[in-house]
């Protein structure tokens, strides 16, 4: 008889993958797109809320019929009843008490709106080509808060990408805010005068925690987006020998 070996490859992730519902309360973890807000969202079970299953029931065993020998019962004599008087009955009030349903669970429901930023550039005014402007935001590198729901505390940490589109058909991606001037991690160099809108998106993906598991936060990044407008002018030029 041949031998069959199966080998199984087993993949280690390296965010815990355990289902948070292992746990006496169910927690998860969601963007809303249309909102861009945090939605935390726990139910906890209470005792008895998952109907045990019914035991199988057990077979019947067919028992062989004996027939008992057939003894003739006495005829009972005619019995007539005596005349009672009628007492009145009094009348009792009664009083309907209303069901109670036990709830099977308690749920929680929050929600967190990411704080709306700015952004930033120099020079305000008098920008001209050639010359470099420089951008940042007062957006954080990393947003974390933590929410009791239902007793259970709950971690979500998010940390974003930012995306500039100088208007100019160029455009630069980092994760880094940037800072004020002299900071020059985000600058840009026009090479046409004209007017020009500077755009940031900033794209928030992460993690939440609870129960000493990680999950990674479902329902796709929290985007937000901000814009200015502003002017960039021809340098005066001087030809010198």
């Amino acid at each position: 008889m041949k031998k069959l070996l199966i080998f199984a490859l087993v993949l280690i992730p390296s965010v815990a993958v355990a289902s948070p519902c292992e746990t006496k309360v169910c927690v998860q973890v969601v963007t809303d797109p249309t909102t861009n807000q945090i939605v935390i969202t726990a139910v906890q079970n209470k005792p008895g809320a998952t109907a045990k299953p019914k035991p199988a029931p057990k077979p019947k065993v067919a028992r062989k019929y004996t027939p008992r020998p057939y003894t003739p019962r006495p005829t009972p004599r005619p019995y007539t009843p005596r005349p009672k008087p009628k007492k009145p009955v009094p009348k009792v009030a009664v009083s309907l008490k209303p069901k109670v349903i036990a709830a099977v669970s308690l749920s929680d429901r929050l929600t967190q709106l990411l704080p709306q930023r700015n952004i930033f550039y120099v020079p305000k005014a008098g920008a001209v080509v050639q010359v470099p402007m420089y951008f940042w935001t007062d957006a954080t590198n990393r947003f974390a808060t933590t929410s009791m729901i239902l007793g259970i505390s709950v971690g979500v940490t998010l940390t974003p990408t930012f995306v500039w589109d100088f208007g100019d058909g160029n455009t630069f991606t980092t994760s880094s805010p940037g800072a004020v001037y002299p900071d020059t991690t985000i600058s840009h160099t026009y090479k046409m005068a004209g007017t020009y809108k500077v755009s940031l998106l900033i794209s928030w993906g992460g993690t939440w925690s609870a129960e000493n598991y990680v999950y990674p936060v479902l329902g796709g990044n929290i985007v937000q987006k901000y814009s200015a407008t502003y002017v960039v002018a021809n340098a005066p030029t001087k030809f010198i020998k």
